[in-house]
């Protein structure tokens, strides 16, 4: 019985990832198909008319159409969902599934972005709060994982700016409970800064006493990111639709009278849908048109009027305080930074199995294998296909399982690396042997090495 409910399982998991899911003249999916040098990410803002119908499961829940280097996706809101578009014939495109998710309802409303070609998730909320975690999805291991930054600030895609040439995430928080703990975020409309490269937190201030009057949204609200004039149109009503630029903190009031009423929509209660924006052309859907074609207006800078006012307050301390906090953030890193120097110098036997050096870093076997490779390194030699199954102790498996195992073990590495450090290097390098060129050593260098071993 046990055995036919596994083969029942695994065939389940098969059929889920191999059904492929075809769509015909979709017009924004065909249109941002082809553009393979540009970074999109639309949010479907008509949830009873999907990008794309995938499972009744999932019928209402938003979806976002993301486009990178690496190919077509679309994710579920919500769900860690990921869709990959496989081929495309004439007008009609394939998408297969390609995550390994088994949950969901968690990070719902999310704000989704592509870095370095690898599909982000921020924020978010779930079963009973929301969250300020950073993760990203790892399309060799099919499934998500995380990353630290400095502070966990709680937030959704309610109102953000994408600044890609800087690597910077501006964004809205919005006022949240927390349902665990019955805390609240009662100074609303705070705007913060999430710098990619470094991962930290910043908040530049409070949303201008102008501007928190338009909230609480309405169902009327919306906003698309303008990437050609570094700055974000929200349409807050059809008299309040303004042009937010979070990076020099600057307001203009939209005067264009047809982009007001392509936002605001008509007596017929048609109106803007999936908006992005490619040399100052906004390309949109109309909530009215199932086959999703594109429709267009121009935009300048020419169509808004600049305001007397920045967006928001920025934020102001009283210089003992940050003093205060910069000794206190100086002693405690310090502490960190020794107490983790020990602890990868020196890991304890029991826990090289199992146990991570905390989240987003390696675990302690493989740093294990860094420093062994990197030592050897040190002294002008290699490691060897043999030194690398002794020191993940799989001298006595057989061969098939030790290349097995040794090639997800330095990929891991490999892959982590290149995330943590925000680099293209390989940490552990192959070089094929001279005498044998089908096998390798291994070794690392210098300058990597010291990254990974904190060194």
């Amino acid at each position: 019985m046990r055995v036919r409910l596994l083969i029942t399982f695994l065939l389940l998991i098969n059929i889920g990832f191999s059904q492929e899911y075809s769509f015909y003249g979709n017009g924004i999916i065909n249109r941002l198909f082809d553009e393979n040098n540009r970074e999109f990410v639309i949010k479907n803002q008509s949830k009873s008319d999907p990008l794309i119908k995938i499972e009744n499961t999932f019928d209402g829940y938003a979806q976002f159409f993301v486009r990178n280097k690496t190919g077509s996706y679309i994710l579920v809101d919500g769900t860690g969902r990921i869709y990959k578009a496989t081929s495309k014939s004439n007008d009609t495109i394939y998408y297969n599934r390609i995550d390994s998710t088994h949950f969901y309802g968690y990070n719902g409303g999310a704000i989704n972005f592509t870095y370095h070609d690898t599909i982000f998730s921020f924020g978010g909320g779930g079963f009973w709060r929301v969250t300020g975690q950073l993760r990203y999805y790892s399309e060799k291991y099919h499934e998500w994982d995380i990353l630290p930054i400095n502070e966990e600030v709680p937030t959704t895609n309610a109102l953000y700016y994408y600044d890609t040439l800087n690597s910077e995430i501006y964004y809205l928080q919005i006022p949240i409970t927390n349902y665990a703990t019955n805390i609240s975020i009662t100074k609303s409309y705070s705007i913060f800064k999430l710098n990619l490269k470094s991962r930290t937190n910043k908040k530049l201030g409070v949303i201008n006493k102008i501007f928190i009057n338009q909230f609480p949204y309405n169902d009327l609200f919306s906003y698309v990111q303008l990437p050609s004039l570094k700055a974000v149109l929200v349409n807050f009503d059809a008299t309040n639709q303004y042009l937010f630029d979070f990076i020099n903190n600057k307001s203009y009031k939209l005067n264009n009278t047809e982009i007001q009423k392509t936002f605001y929509g008509n007596s017929k209660n048609i109106y803007r849908i999936n908006s992005f924006e490619i040399n100052n052309w906004i390309y949109f859907n109309r909530n009215d048109d199932p086959t999703l074609q594109l429709d267009s207006v121009k935009i300048t800078m020419n169509d808004f009027t600049p305001m007397n006012t920045g967006f928001y307050e920025p934020e102001r301390e009283n210089e003992w305080k940050y003093g205060i906090v910069i000794i206190g953030i100086l002693t405690l890193g310090g502490i960190i930074f020794f107490a983790r120097r020990r602890k990868k110098i020196k890991p304890k036997k029991e826990d090289q199995d199992d146990e991570t050096n905390g989240i987003g870093d390696f675990k302690s076997i493989e740093l294990d294998l860094i420093e062994k490779i990197y030592n050897r390194s040190l002294e002008g030699k290699s490691y060897s296909v043999e030194d690398i199954n002794a020191a993940l102790g799989l001298s006595k498996k057989s061969l098939e399982i030790q290349k097995k195992i040794r090639t997800e073990t330095i990929n891991r590495i490999n892959h982590r690396f290149k995330i943590i450090f925000n680099t293209e290097d390989e940490l552990i390098e192959r070089i094929r042997l001279e005498e044998d060129r089908r096998y390798y050593k291994y070794i690392i260098s210098e300058e990597n090495g010291k990254k990974a071993l904190g060194i």
